[in-house]
């Protein structure tokens, strides 16, 4: 038997033994014209969680942002709602979205307007009621252009949005990853400020601790598509005023690939673990975990076990006492294109279990995964499954046991 063949009957045998219970997917999605992409979740401390997604505007109804919120035990708080009030730009990848132990959630994502691009964020109660007008996260420059946002936060709701933030001045201009600070009431503290002066960085992610204290880890950018690229996973801790608690630190060696950045959660006492993916094909998933000062505690270890085809586009959670759950997409391994896949991971560097097909529907494509998780060890899993709905792509999601 080939290893492929191996890993995917694996897959279909886990999908019904783990932990002894039956596995029900849901599709989060009400309004299933279309496409529906780019899914993010957010699960605070008691297990509530929010899912948020984009839709493109050829779904019939103008697409735009929009979100859905659950109770622990999976119940929805009634069904999807819009989001967005501009014109969302649908070319970005985007939203993101953080959630406090209250229940309130933040989301932002990139709007389009008069031919520029700019981060907006909104603030909504627990039933997804809009708390707050829409607001501009970065100062707004027609010379420069903003994309990919994501946010970190804490139990108290403070929360830091970082993105990347282009020059307009060529089709290949600079670009650095920026970051903004808020309290609880979605108020900024302060202005936006650059994460680091070295130009091409790239899908940058951040995790905060309960201190406010964050982590911002993110992608440097080669300069030539010859090799070596000169791309590497980068990070920098900051203290919880945004001023920077290091320098940057650099913790692969050149990628020798191109492909999307890596995934930081930072637990309540200031560790954190980083994964991304390294190539070149097939590509793997890595890990590595660090104490509150940044010092490695691991070296960086490949979390995924089934080594046939592609495994990327990782994403970390944690529990915030030293537990994390990775979650990537796996090519082949479930039989059939792309399947979504977690493993859990002590601050050690030590597998907790084996790795654990999260898709029950196995045909097409199950990819571009997000993960959050509860204090008890409960996470949610969403990604975006083809045709399953029968109409392009839609936005589906488990919770795994803690």
């Amino acid at each position: 038997m080939s290893r492929w063949k191996l890993c995917a009957l694996l897959a279909v045998i886990m999908i019904v033994t783990l932990t002894g219970r039956t596995r029900a997917e849901f599709q989060v999605n009400c309004y299933v014209e279309h496409h529906q992409t780019h899914a993010a979740v957010a699960m605070n401390e008691r297990g509530d969680f929010v899912v948020v997604w984009r839709s493109r505007p050829t779904d019939g109804r103008g697409g735009g942002v929009f979100g859905r919120s659950y109770r622990a035990d999976g119940t929805p708080v009634g069904d999807e709602q819009k989001l967005n009030v501009s014109a969302a730009d649908v070319d970005n990848w985007t939203p993101a979205v953080a959630i406090k132990s209250s229940g309130e959630f933040i989301v932002a994502w990139v709007a389009a307007h008069d031919g520029d691009c700019d981060i907006v964020a909104r603030m909504f109660d627990p039933q997804g009621l809009a708390l707050t007008d829409e607001f501009s996260v970065n100062a707004s420059s027609p010379e420069l252009a903003e994309s990919m946002p994501c946010i970190g936060m804490n139990s108290r709701g403070d929360f830091v949005v970082a993105w990347t933030q282009r020059s307009r001045a060529c089709s290949t201009g600079r670009s650095h990853v920026v970051g903004r600070l808020y309290g609880p009431d979605a108020l900024p503290v302060g202005e936006e400020f650059v994460i680091s002066k070295r130009p091409n960085g790239h899908w940058p992610d951040v995790g905060m601790d309960d201190a406010g204290r964050f982590v911002v880890t993110w992608i440097r950018m080669g300069d030539t598509y010859n090799r070596p690229y000169g791309e590497y996973i980068m990070f920098r801790r900051f203290e919880a005023d945004g001023v920077p608690a290091s320098d940057v630190v650099r913790i692969t060696n050149d990628l020798n690939s191109r492909w999307y950045g890596p995934s930081v959660a930072v637990d309540r006492s200031g560790e954190f673990l980083i994964a991304w993916a390294v190539g070149p094909f097939p590509y793997d998933i890595i890990a590595q975990h660090f104490d509150p000062n940044g010092a490695p505690t691991t070296e960086p270890y490949v979390v995924n076990s089934c080594m046939h085809g592609n495994q990327g586009h990782p994403e970390v959670a944690t529990n915030g006492d030293g537990e994390y759950v990775i979650v990537w997409d796996s090519q082949n391994q479930d039989g059939s294109c792309y399947g979504v896949f977690a493993q859990r991971c002590a601050s050690g560097g030590a597998m907790v279990g084996p790795e654990c097909p999260q898709n029950r529907f196995v045909a097409g494509r199950q990819w571009y995964p997000d993960v959050a998780m509860a204090a008890d060890g409960v996470y949610v899993v969403t990604w975006i499954s083809e045709d399953q709905d029968g109409s392009g792509y839609g936005v589906f999601a488990d919770i795994g046991p803690p």
